[in-house]
């Protein structure tokens, strides 16, 4: 064997011990941050009815909302006079109660309202927060209250419309 060929082979040697060193297993950790937030059960109850009265249809031509604010101010169509709006209105309040700090989404979900005698529907629109902040974990909870509209067109047919309104809480 040369000397040339001794280099090449204590060159092979060389590299063939670094790759192995290379390969050796080597232990390294990542360590997360862990959390776990605890918190009492929600309390939801509601009181009160939403109503929009009784509602007049008087020689409608066009489509026309009637609305009831969470503040439970109706607007009639408006303002025009093919609609004309009697009655009290109301609004329902939801009392809530959760933990101190956290906040609670709420739900709002559109729903029919269905005339008891022909069948045919309306559909509601409901309007409120969307979320709430507890300030504090006292008994009172948090009250708030929950608007709606729905829409009167030319063919919308006579009688009374029910249905039921869908709210529903959950923590963030």
């Amino acid at each position: 064997m040369g000397p040339r060929m001794q280099k090449l082979t204590l060159g092979l040697i060389a590299i063939g011990a670094s790759a192995s060193s290379l390969a050796a297993p080597v232990s390294v950790t990542a360590p997360v941050e862990v959390r776990a937030k605890v918190v009492k059960p929600l309390s939801f109850t509601a009181t009160g009815s939403l109503n929009f009265g009784t509602i007049i249809l008087n020689g409608l031509t066009a489509n026309r909302t009637i609305a009831i604010s969470t503040t439970n101010v109706r607007d009639c169509g408006g303002g025009t006079p093919q609609l004309i709006c009697s009655g009290a209105a109301s609004v329902p309040t939801y009392s809530l109660r959760g933990s101190n700090g956290s906040t609670v989404t709420i739900i709002k979900t559109a729903s029919n309202l269905t005339n008891t005698t022909t069948g045919t529907s309306l559909l509601m629109t409901l309007t409120g927060p969307t979320s709430i902040t507890f300030t504090n974990s006292s008994a009172n909870g948090v009250n708030f209250t929950i608007g709606a509209a729905i829409t009167l067109t030319p063919t919308t047919r006579e009688g009374l419309y029910s249905g039921t309104v869908n709210v529903q809480v959950d923590y963030q």
